[in-house]
């Protein structure tokens, strides 16, 4: 029987239909095998390095469900910003609480209550920050502007009111920015302080241009752009790619370091941005009546602290590669930060916990609540020994 054109057409659908389908079902069912495979491989080779299972956090029966909520919050814990990017979403739970101020979403911070002040004057104080500022690892009760608010506090000349700007993943562009924006708004802080240095290092370190880094720069990049990578980037969320890519790890060796000399350049340039970011903070100080405090932070791969074996599994666990942290970087940048600390614009904090023994990190940046504690102590302390804040000089570098 000869085929009609309507029949040719009816059969070629049908084909590519069939074809689609039959795609789509194989395509599923691998997801689905990858997704077991993944589980598998998991458990029979946990990751021995979970950040709830840090000393740091001796004695608190309340990690299993902090870690918990903060896995909730993971899906989605940011949300867009104009300018900045990204911002905290509204959240509400046991140990995790971001807030509606008049300044906007922020999370809590405990302060003394209302009427508890009586009639000292209030203090406005501002802390602005990645991570480690937010309080990423522990509640709301143990971050380090909970700490240092009860570190101001405890002389009791004053009412001191600290407000907590941290947003995961911040570099102090973002921050200055955002501190724009809350003096724009009519904010009128009476100190301001940048606690930062981790995120600066690690992105500006890993970026082309270290002057305009910030954390998922090249996804936004690619999305932004349109590019098709950057309209199908959502493909490596399947368990599929990941087998994959987990399958390449083994035949792949991590990619090139910058040589001593290139890692030194890209340093200079890290620690000039930052730079200029706390000068532009001491003039908008100057203009807008307020105190400015720099701190850059400690991290776990960069100096002198007696390491705990968990803390030491990690320097370990980062030196075999096994990691996908490459700390040689963010160690350049930091000696570049010590080198220029005495006549800095900030003040240098990576040698905080040099002489302290007992365990403080939960992973490379994060602290558990004993160590927000010490920092938070240390910046009080600077704070009433410098009361009319930072003094700005030229930067160091060559």
């Amino acid at each position: 029987m000869k085929s009609t054109p309507e029949s040719t057409i009816r059969r070629l659908f049908a084909f590519v239909g069939a074809t689609v389908i039959g795609t789509l079902a194989v395509l599923a069912v691998l997801e689905l095998v990858s997704v077991a495979a993944w589980s598998f491989v998991s458990r029979l080779n946990p990751e021995p390095l979970q950040a709830e299972t840090s000393p740091a956090y001796a004695g608190a029966v309340w990690v299993p469900d902090l870690f918990r909520e903060q896995s909730l919050r993971v899906p989605s814990p940011y949300t867009y910003v104009p300018f900045r990017i990204t911002g905290v979403t509204p959240w509400h739970g046991k140990y995790f609480n971001n807030d509606e101020q008049p300044t906007g979403l922020s999370r809590r911070t405990v302060n003394p209550a209302q009427g508890q002040c009586q009639q000292r004057p209030e203090i406005s104080v501002w802390v602005f920050g990645g991570s480690t500022v937010y309080g990423t690892g522990v509640p709301d009760w143990a971050t380090l502007p909970s700490y240092l608010s009860r570190s101001l506090n405890r002389a009791g000349r004053a009412c001191v009111i600290v407000t907590n700007f941290g947003v995961e993943g911040y570099v102090t562009t973002q921050e200055l920015i955002f501190l724009i924006e809350q003096l724009k708004r009519g904010g009128k802080p009476d100190i301001v302080i940048f606690y930062d240095g981790f995120n600066d290092a690690y992105n500006g370190m890993a970026a082309t241009d270290p002057w305009s880094a910030h954390y998922g720069l090249d996804t936004i990049k690619a999305r932004t752009e349109g590019s098709f990578r950057g309209r199908f980037d959502f493909v490596h969320r399947l368990y599929t790619v990941r087998v994959v890519d987990a399958a390449c790890q083994l035949f792949r060796r991590r990619g090139e370091s910058l040589n001593t000399d290139e890692l030194r350049a890209k340093a200079v340039a890290v620690v000039n941005n930052y730079e200029a970011n706390q000068n532009i903070a001491g003039a908008l100080a100057q203009a807008y009546h307020f105190r400015f405090y720099g701190f850059w932070q400690p991290t776990l791969s960069y100096g002198r602290k007696p390491l705990d074996s968990f803390e030491r599994q990690i320097i370990e666990f980062e030196a075999s590669k096994k990691s996908r942290f490459d700390a040689r970087p963010v160690v350049a940048a930091y000696q570049e930060a010590e080198r220029r600390a005495p006549n800095a614009s900030f003040v240098y904090l990576a040698d905080l916990f040099d002489s302290i023994p007992e365990p403080i990190y939960i992973d490379e940046a994060h602290f558990g609540p004993h160590g927000n504690e010490l920092a938070a102590d240390a910046i009080a302390k600077y704070i009433e020994i410098h009361p009319a804040g930072i003094e700005f000089h030229r930067s160091q570098a060559p």
